[in-house]
């Protein structure tokens, strides 16, 4: 017999794409980078970008090429592509301007764009709306909706503040239903080019206009001779059997695409995973009810949850606030995205500037936009703004946000130009202090040792898929931005490995040569 006991969370270490999850450390992120990287005023974008014709770089060059052809995957499809911000020299361009799957450094142009186009100081707004107040005796004589507008930050805390507002209102009774609304966001709450595979694993959670404790669940697994658990979030079934002697310990869950009902197996005495809640939005809604509840509150109605295809919803424009909470600062959660590589956030990132500013992009994918909605309409904005930092976006494609789609084209030269716009900006310190820091923190805690702290950069991983892309520290005058992305990685393991090594070799200059090339 066995038990199977679920447990929803929100771990200080989730998010991101498996392989990248398992690098992390249990180290506290550091709120600040490791250096600073200054504004590169001489680089004009407008301009193109003048290939190095320094010896010194020529040799840095050969050494990253020697890097890959003698590794033991140089079959596979590398980029490579490092800039100067002291003078604007391409150091080395290795397929700089071919086409890769760029996997979770995508996050990179997601921040780079919504911190330009929503400021850092952004927050998104999580409330509660009714069609009247409550009445002389706290009855509401409608129902209660919680409507969200995009924080992936919502959480049980927020959610007890809203209920504290609510009964500081004398709310005794709700008369009708307590609704999660989800209906601001239009389109498909997955990305597009996502694999089914992915669906159900934390990564895959859905960006979901109303998010609840980054929409993933902790499921804990005990073979103790209990009946299986379940619970009103999650309907869990399956075995766990004893591990026989000379077998490994397995563990196995798959949960249907839209339900909460997760069937797992497995042999050994316990195991864990997180899985994707699917309707978020539902999962909140309860979690409210119960809250209030709790707070000796009567609701008389059910639970439901509503997003924008549902019809004869109630018009939110028209609902009072009875009560609201704001996110942290747009800058604190793109620190979250991208020092764990939480996909949610840059899902929601994606489509939030796809609501404000999708019209202004027209031109962009009108088709994929009108078939897609607001994670189509930011991908044009994406796009739109790589083109005015004169990036040839003719062939790119941007299917969504975080980078687990597999249809996602960049070109590692996009990644740099955005990188060198994202240290002149006013918000350049915000976001290099976002990125984890080599040997230190985030999803590098426990890479780039011999870099430790010269290096600021995200990871990206996903299957065949290795990345890297930020500022490298050469010497205490000279930072370089950079983009390493290898494609088509099918050998074990992966290639991680050749990836540091090639970074390695951007702080493990010749400070001697850099000073006499420096001089001519």
């Amino acid at each position: 017999m066995f038990v199977w006991s679920c447990r929803t969370s929100s771990p200080a270490a989730s998010g991101g794409n498996f392989d990248e999850q398992q690098q992390e450390e249990n180290q506290p992120d550091k709120k600040t980078a490791s250096f600073s990287v200054p504004p590169p005023t001489s680089i004009n974008l407008a301009k193109p970008l003048e290939i190095s014709t320094r010896a010194d770089d020529a040799a840095l060059c050969v050494k990253i090429n020697q890097t890959i052809e003698q590794s033991d995957y140089a079959n596979a499809r590398w980029g490579v592509f490092v800039l100067s911000l002291k003078d604007g020299r391409v150091v080395c361009s290795r397929d700089g301007r071919q086409l890769f799957n760029p996997a979770s450094i995508q996050k990179t142009l997601t921040a780079i764009v919504a911190l330009d186009r929503l400021g850092a100081d952004f927050r998104f707004k999580t409330s509660v709306l009714a069609a009247n107040q409550p009445d002389a005796d706290g009855n509401l004589n409608s129902d209660l909706t919680l409507y969200g507008t995009g924080a992936p930050d919502f959480d049980s805390e927020q959610l007890t503040d809203l209920v504290n507002q609510l009964q500081a209102k004398g709310l005794k009774r709700v008369k009708g239903n307590v609704v999660g609304d989800a209906s601001f966001f239009k389109g498909a709450s997955i990305g597009d080019g996502w694999t089914w595979n992915d669906l159900q694993w934390y990564y895959g959670a859905e960006g979901s206009a109303l998010s609840f404790r980054e929409n993933q669940a902790a499921i804990f697994m005990n073979a103790d001779g209990k009946p299986a658990a379940t619970t009103d979030l999650m309907q869990i079934r399956g075995e766990m059997k004893p591990v026989e002697s000379g077998h490994i310990e397995a563990f196995g869950a798959e949960r249907g695409l839209e339900s909460n009902e997760i069937y797992v197996w497995g042999n050994g005495k316990r195991a864990y995973g997180r899985i994707a809640v699917h309707n978020p939005a539902l999962w909140a809604a309860k979690t409210l009810k119960e809250s209030l509840q709790q707070k000796g509150i009567i609701i008389d109605g059910d639970v439901k949850s509503v997003d924008w295809k549902t019809e004869n919803r109630a018009d939110t424009a028209s609902l009072s606030e009875l009560a609201a909470v704001q996110s942290k600062p747009l800058g604190e959660l793109v620190q979250r995205m991208n020092k764990h590589s939480v996909n949610l956030y840059g899902e929601v990132f994606l489509r939030t500037i796809g609501k404000r500013f999708g019209a202004e992009a027209p031109d962009e994918s009108r088709e994929i936009q009108e078939l897609r909605g607001d994670d189509s309409a930011g991908a044009a904005v994406v796009k739109k703004w790589l083109r005015e930092k004169n990036v040839v976006v003719d062939d790119i494609q941007i299917r969504d946000g975080s980078g687990l789609s597999r249809l996602d084209f960049v070109t590692p030269e996009a990644f740099g130009r955005a990188l060198v716009y994202a240290a002149k900006s006013n918000f350049g310190q915000v976001f290099a202090d976002s990125l984890p820091i080599a040997g230190t923190d985030g999803t590098l805690g426990g890479r780039l040792g011999n870099a430790k702290g010269k290096i600021l950069a995200k990871t990206g991983t996903i299957t065949f898929v290795n990345s890297l892309t930020g500022f490298a520290q050469a010497t205490d005058d000279e930072i370089y931005a950079f983009a390493i992305i290898a494609n088509n990685v099918t050998r074990k393991p992966d290639a991680t490995r050749v990836v540091d090594k090639i970074a390695g070799s951007l702080v493990n200059v010749n400070a001697a040569e850099k000073a006499a090339a420096d001089k001519q």
